[in-house]
């Protein structure tokens, strides 16, 4: 039996945890007025996004040797990726109900550049982090349980570097194009995106 489904049917709470987070997010998505607003679940994802992302950022020198702070960075890695699957699925769902935000061509250019950028550095990071680990331990215990193991024997660990801090280079550009609009341009793309 492949080790991605063992580990899922060893793990059942888990998973029931995981549909009911989804449920949750698509209920609190049907409440929201779209007019102005990006849907409440997707507007949870990005900052629940950011928060991960700063959590692996500053866990990030910790190799998984380091016990608590490996596998803290692993686990946040982890659930970016699976975060990222969530957030593609969100954006489709709710594709005709998204803000129009009236912005110039090369304003709409840089942003689903930046925007597509940043959605490949979260799907290549964990992927090259991923394959670092298993090229450099035997196995890994993820809090209590054993993480899956599908090695390669290929070591991205530069990679993975690099691409981590493209995403948090570019999470700032994306802020201070956030900033940009609120301030300068005084327009709602900011407030858009706002949990409130």
């Amino acid at each position: 039996m492949p080790r991605i489904i063992r580990f899922l049917l060893e793990n059942t709470k888990l998973v029931e945890q995981a549909c009911v987070f989804i449920d949750i997010l698509y209920l609190v998505g049907k409440e929201c007025d779209m007019s102005q607003k990006y849907p409440k679940p997707m507007i949870i994802l990005h900052w629940l996004t950011l928060l991960l992302a700063l959590i692996a950022y500053f866990t990030g020198d910790h190799p998984p040797a380091d016990g608590l702070m490996g596998e803290i960075h692993v686990a946040s890695g982890l659930s970016l990726a699976m975060l990222l699957l969530l957030r593609v699925g969100l954006r489709w769902h709710y594709r005709n109900q998204l803000p129009a935000h009236k912005l110039t061509r090369w304003q709409h250019i840089a942003a689903h550049s930046v925007q597509m950028l940043l959605y490949l550095c979260l799907l290549l990071t964990p992927i090259a982090g991923y394959f670092t680990l298993t090229a450099d331990v035997d196995d890994f215990m993820l809090f209590g349980m054993n993480l899956p193991y599908f090695s390669l024997e290929i070591s991205l660990g530069k990679a993975h570097v690099i691409l981590a801090n493209s995403f948090i280079a570019l999470s700032g550009v994306h802020a201070l194009a956030a900033l940009f609009h609120h301030v300068v341009l005084k327009d709602n793309v900011l407030k858009s995106m706002s949990p409130h």
